[in-house]
């Protein structure tokens, strides 16, 4: 289960039960020290990594509040609830106070905040600078490496995550997290029997626990082998149904076209979760069955629950989500205009957000309006779209932000017919099916047969369950088959 929590976090159960004064020798050893005087909060932090490292958000969360309520002043109990709540409001008043705090921490505490600190609130290049500092301060901390392969793993970056990963796992052959995140990392990266081979030894490694298999039916689906995937899944949900892995379940049925049990089992999976920003995000990925179905109409209405639904529990980057989906979706270039103003309403509510949040998803909305402008021509709003998007691009270094702007600019640029200019910017969002179904035109009309045949050979079996697979991958399958028919 490859969750964006588990990619920031998991590696720091590491630090888990070392006081202040034993802080020089495991400095010395290239460990990372955390401090804390209270022996129950201890406690709980160690539970809370244990389940992080299982993958076990709810039970981590837990411990980790416990441990805060035990002492108080435990910045990095703090700053790990800050990036695990799926609260926005419990994001903010953690981090705030971890950062209060933070001067009075161990400097590798003081690092540790500046860095996911910094992640969420959009300074990236001191985020980054911190994270550099840790692995030169601590390099023998297998876990830290781990970390940073997870988090190259997040930026698309699978050749340098690989690195990272196999040098950690020197360290601890037998990791069992270092080896999932280096499973994700060969099959994202299309090396799958590497990534196979990855996932059986983590597998093997923890054999009572549900994580490994449900992670290894996520690349098997990845690699479009969906029975084997659902396999694995059925397996995670033997070993504990309380797990979640419906959800794996159910994002295959959708992508094998079985819509209306995918739907029973995203059901279930609403069930089983008790974070309501859980819910709207599995409301979500249902609504998409209606579209893969080709049911406007109840694509419609679940869309708007799904909003309704966000809005109520104040998550606001959820509704925003919605009214996007329903943007790209909608036909009528008029209503689909209305949706992007709603994602924008959204938006710019005082709903709880941090500021990384707050921009991706404005980038996202922006990229969605240019998509949608460009294919009729709206030069003038696909132009205003691009420029905000350029604004946010010149100060932002977040990789979503800077996928976003070199996306719509490409975007725009090849509805102008101006190819060669194109290509350079859509290949910054190549993972994005829309962008690569513009690449391939780009490449096609420009003469690079090559490229236009890898990348058609890739969007083609693009089995990842999002609203940007739904909208392009399988009618970009029905044109490549009907055009080899044709010849």
């Amino acid at each position: 289960m490859l969750r964006h929590w588990a990619v920031c976090l998991a590696w720091l159960w590491l630090c888990v039960g070392h006081s202040e004064a034993s802080s020089q020798h495991k400095t010395a050893a290239g460990k990372l020290p955390v401090t804390t005087s209270s022996a129950p909060a201890r406690k709980h932090f160690e539970k809370a990594m244990q389940n992080m490292e299982y993958v076990r958000r709810a039970d981590a969360l837990n411990e980790l509040r416990e441990a805060a309520k035990a002492d108080p002043k435990f910045v990095p109990a703090l700053i790990l609830i800050s990036h695990l709540s799926p609260d926005p409001e419990e994001q903010r008043s953690t981090r705030t106070r971890a950062k209060q705090l933070a001067p009075h921490a161990s400097v590798g505490e003081q690092m540790l905040v500046r860095w996911l600190a910094g992640v969420q609130e959009d300074h990236y290049v001191p985020a980054i600078a911190a994270m550099n500092d840790l692995l030169a301060r601590y390099p023998q901390d297998q876990r830290l490496g781990f970390l940073a392969g997870s988090w190259l793993v997040q930026q698309e970056r699978y050749p340098q995550a690989e690195v990272v990963l196999k040098r950690t796992i020197a360290l601890a052959p037998n990791y069992p997290a270092a080896l999932n995140e280096l499973g994700y990392a060969y099959a994202f990266g299309g090396d799958f029997d590497k990534g196979f081979a990855a996932m059986e030894r983590y597998v093997a490694l923890q054999p009572g626990q549900p994580n490994p298999h449900d992670s290894y039916g996520e690349i098997l689906r990845l690699a479009g082998k969906f029975d084997a995937a659902l396999e694995q899944y059925r397996m995670s949900i033997q070993i504990d149904p309380n797990f979640g892995s419906e959800l794996g379940v159910a994002d295959t049925y959708a992508l094998m076209g079985k819509e209306e049990e995918a739907r029973e089992e995203y059901q279930r999976a609403i069930v089983f979760t008790t974070s309501e920003s859980d819910k709207v995000a599995y409301e979500l990925q249902s609504a998409l069955t209606w579209m893969r179905e080709g049911d406007h109409k109840q694509a419609e209405k679940a869309l708007r629950e799904v909003a309704r639904h966000a809005h109520a529990a104040g998550l606001g980057r959820l509704e925003a989500e919605a009214h996007v989906a329903w943007a790209l979706y909608e036909p009528d270039y008029k209503q689909a205009m209305k949706q992007v103003q709603a994602a924008q309403e959204a938006l710019a509510e005082r709903h709880p957000m941090s500021r990384t949040d707050q921009d991706e998803e404005q980038a996202r909305v922006l990229q969605a309006q240019v998509l949608r402008s460009a294919e009729v021509q709206d030069w003038i709003s696909a132009s205003q779209a691009i420029k905000q998007l350029d604004a946010m691009a010149q100060t932002s270094r977040s990789q979503s932000v800077q996928r976003c702007y070199h996306g719509a600019t490409g975007a725009l640029l090849a509805a102008q017919t101006e190819y060669a200019d194109a290509i350079p910017h859509l290949e910054e969002d190549s993972a994005n099916p829309f962008s690569m179904r513009l690449l391939w035109q780009a490449y096609d009309h420009t003469g690079a047969a090559a490229q236009a045949a890898t990348l058609a050979g890739k969007l083609s079996v693009f089995e990842v369950p999002t609203l940007e697979q739904v909208l392009v991958v399988p009618q970009f399958r029905a044109s490549i088959v009907s055009k080899a028919e044709r010849h």
